[in-house]
């Protein structure tokens, strides 16, 4: 059961990383001599989003739940957007606790298996690789097993691969966008989730095994919709650009079905074309 308390300390955290990330050149008010830290002063705020700093100093060290036209008026002041609110407000709640194995829906095993065309995967709240096409497998981990995703041993989380496997890392032309990417949807899963076990031992493991992963999840990025463009680049066909739609089914919104499609005409609609040929599905 995850308390109050720690819910508190969690909303705390995450206002703390966003007051820090906030330009202190946006505000309409007078300066207090030299910032000796980024982000604006918790006063400037507490003015901003109109109470008291004592309030919003206790709001930020866990050590009282506020109302939701607090939090409202805090996410005004920083200026969030709508991913950012979204967080706060399910960091405020109490979520839902789950214990159960991920497991990947029958539904989507069978979206697996039908769609050949475009590369298609789905993760798990923990960024568990649940399942994949051959087409998937092909252009992002063709040095894995195919039946990687479906081990018992729960090796495949798309995290661990994505900072620990420098084949995977090297797949992508601009991974710090796709490491962001996965943290963010990370944290918005912990959100969901608070407390989760699976999610808590990635999250410890990661912390320790890469000091990049450790520096993103303080930060706190949050994300929710499609990343857009995705640069690859593949050891056999070369550059691929291909964008990204990311969907949460009604049987398990937990369970993330990823496709990458290539604009049609493009010189990346042809090598995945070329891809198929080579993998056998013959499209």
């Amino acid at each position: 059961m995850v308390s109050a308390r720690d819910r508190n300390v969690a909303l705390g955290e995450f206002l703390r990383s966003r007051r820090g990330a906030f330009d202190p050149g946006l505000l309409a008010m007078p300066s207090y001599g030299r910032r000796r830290v980024p982000g604006i002063r918790r006063e400037e705020l507490a003015l901003l989003a109109g109470v008291s700093v004592s309030y919003y100093t206790r709001i930020e060290q866990g050590a009282v739940t506020a109302s939701a036209s607090v939090l409202e008026a805090i996410a005004t002041a920083l200026r969030l957007d709508q991913e950012d609110r979204a967080q706060m407000y399910r960091l405020s709640r109490a979520g839902r606790e789950t214990t159960e194995p991920e497991q990947l829906a029958d539904t989507l095993q069978l979206v697996l298996r039908t769609i050949q065309e475009t590369p298609v995967g789905v993760l798990g709240r923990s960024m568990s690789l649940l399942g994949w096409n051959r087409l998937a497998h092909a252009v992002f981990a063709d040095h894995l097993p195919f039946e990687t995703p479906w081990a018992e041993d729960g090796s495949a989380n798309w995290a661990r691969l994505l900072f620990l496997d420098d084949k995977v890392r090297g797949r992508f032309a601009e991974w710090a966008v796709q490491a962001r990417d996965i943290v963010g949807r990370l944290r918005t899963s912990q959100a969901r989730h608070p407390g989760d076990p699976q999610i808590e031992a990635l999250v410890g493991e990661l912390s320790t095994a890469s000091p990049e992963f450790g520096a993103l999840w303080s930060a706190h990025p949050v994300r929710e919709r499609s990343l857009g463009l995705v640069r690859l680049a593949h050891p056999r066909l070369g550059d691929l650009l291909l964008r990204d739609t990311v969907l949460r089914p009604a049987e398990d919104d937990d369970q993330l079905l990823i496709l990458f499609h290539a604009e049609p005409g493009s010189s990346s609609e042809r090598k995945l074309s070329e891809l198929r040929r080579t993998v056998g599905l013959g499209l």
